[in-house]
């Protein structure tokens, strides 16, 4: 009934490449944007430019944040560069942090160059970040040093 000529020689298995590793993400030349009518409730990080126009209730780090005029943030923000004109309740981490007439601040500001335009609403601490720490991947959190926070009281 079965002869052995009709019978196929076995394959080898031969060990499988595995699939080539997806290429790392490069930034977009077009920021990420979270439009007015958007409300967003969680952590956010993007590895390009992010501009905020709508609600964000969670942290953002991005590599450059701006948060438009009439946009909430109630969370932290970490970047390369933050652009403020709407309002934010939490900290602001960057090198470089502008802060325009329509922004509204609630908490500390952590810098290396700071402005602040007149009219700004800013109830916090303003705090210097460290070079060395920027430079050595230190998170600047625990090496900046808080400035002297004055109160004036009327008799």
């Amino acid at each position: 009934m079965f002869s052995q000529s009709n019978k196929q020689p076995e394959a080898k298995s031969q060990p499988q490449a595995s699939p080539p590793a997806p290429a790392p993400r490069k930034p977009s030349a077009e920021p990420s944007i979270i439009s007015a009518d958007l409300r967003v409730v969680g952590d956010l990080h993007c590895s390009g430019d992010l501009q905020v126009k709508g609600n964000v209730e969670g942290d953002i780090k991005s590599r450059s944040v701006s948060i438009g005029e009439g946009a909430h943030v109630q969370g932290s923000v970490m970047a390369e560069t933050v652009h403020i004109a709407g309002s934010i309740k939490g900290q602001v981490e960057a090198p470089a942090v502008t802060v325009a007439r329509s922004a509204r601040v609630q908490g500390d500001i952590v810098h290396q160059t700071l402005a602040v335009e007149a009219g700004a609403f800013l109830d916090g601490n303003c705090r210097h970040l460290d070079n060395k720490a920027a430079a050595g991947g230190i998170s600047p959190m625990k090496t900046a040093k808080p400035e002297e926070k004055k109160t004036a009281t009327a008799s």
